[in-house]
Order: C-alpha cells, then sequence, then structure tokens
C-alpha cells in the first residue's frame, strides 16, 4: 500500500470523527443553551411575583415625571416605588397595627374552628 493510499483511506475516518465531534460539540451547546433559557424563564415568572399594576391619574402621572426629569428617580416605576416605600416608613405605626389586628383575628378564626370541632 503506498503513501497515498493511506491518506486515502485515513481520510474518511478523520472526516467522521471531526463530525462526530462537531455533533457532540453542537448538542452540547444546545443543552446549555436550553439550561440557560429554562433559568431565565424561571427568573422572569419569579420577577412577575412582584410587579404590581396601577392606575394614577395624570397629576400623579406628572408629578412622577417630574421626579424623573428632576434626576430624583430615573424612571417613573423607580419614582413610584421610592414614594411607596417613604409612605410605609411613615406610616409604619398604623401598618404595624393593620398587622397585630390580622394576627388576632387570625386567631380568633382559628378559636372558632376549634369550637366548632369540638361541638361536633
Amino acid at each position: 500500500m503506498t503513501a497515498e493510499q493511506k491518506t486515502v483511506e485515513a481520510e474518511p475516518l478523520d472526516s467522521a470523527e471531526a463530525l462526530s465531534k462537531a455533533l457532540r460539540t453542537f448538542i452540547d451547546e444546545g443543552v446549555k443553551l436550553a439550561d440557560s433559557f429554562g433559568k431565565a424563564v424561571v427568573t422572569a415568572a419569579q420577577d412577575l411575583t412582584n410587579v404590581l399594576v396601577i392606575k394614577v391619574d395624570r397629576d400623579t402621572r406628572e408629578r412622577l415625571d417630574g421626579l424623573v426629569d428632576a434626576g430624583v428617580a430615573s424612571n417613573r416605576c423607580k419614582a413610584a416605588v421610592t414614594l411607596i416605600q417613604e409612605g410605609m416608613r411613615t406610616q409604619q405605626p398604623i401598618l404595624d397595627r393593620i398587622e397585630k389586628t390580622k394576627s388576632q383575628i387570625s386567631e380568633l378564626r382559628q378559636e372558632l374552628r376549634s369550637l366548632l370541632n369540638t361541638a361536633s
């Protein structure tokens, strides 16, 4: 067998190995892409649980725009979040009373359920 014949016979094997390697790489990259996409979808879905859509009147929108224009916030959403958080901070005593009352209501409901279960 001549050197030329050996080269010709080796080429199909090299081509098959190259094709196999390319397919493995393609599949591995596809799996990585699918995994990344899946993680992105989960992250986006988790982010949606914190989304709140609200309707505001013209005056409120203009005031939010004013905060953005003044550089206080980078967009309306961030301006609204800042104002909501500040409002909640200033109203903390009322929010604490509401939470306490909700807890008491929950305890009373549980007590009523217990009474009904023992009466049956």
